[in-house]
């Protein structure tokens, strides 16, 4: 993917030219996010995809590393945007809750 920052780490995200450009939207938007409340060394993301009838289930795995605490999320859909965004946002969360400690 490109336009991506270049802390952020995609594996398996092999896809259509407009699907690229909405995800990448998402990590953007979140990885923003996370970036003005904290510096950040690292976000991987890894999507899997699995055949299921017609349909694809994607797994999206993230990881997040600040200083030395690592977070990590996990989800799975049918929907890809709404199971990056639950990564995301799960992410952006712990991170946040890690801080108010």
């Amino acid at each position: 993917m490109n336009d991506m920052p270049e802390k952020v780490l995609l594996s398996g995200f092999d896809m259509e030219p407009a699907e690229r450009a909405i995800a990448e939207k998402v990590i953007r938007n979140f990885s923003r996010k996370i970036s003005e409340r904290s510096s950040y060394e690292y976000l991987k993301l890894r999507l899997k995809k699995s055949r299921k009838g017609k349909n694809f289930l994607h797994q999206v795995r993230g990881e997040l590393k600040i200083k030395n605490k690592k977070f990590e999320a996990e989800a799975s859909d049918y929907n890809l945007f709404s199971v990056l965004a639950d990564v995301m946002e799960k992410l952006l969360n712990e991170m946040v809750h890690s801080q108010r400690k």
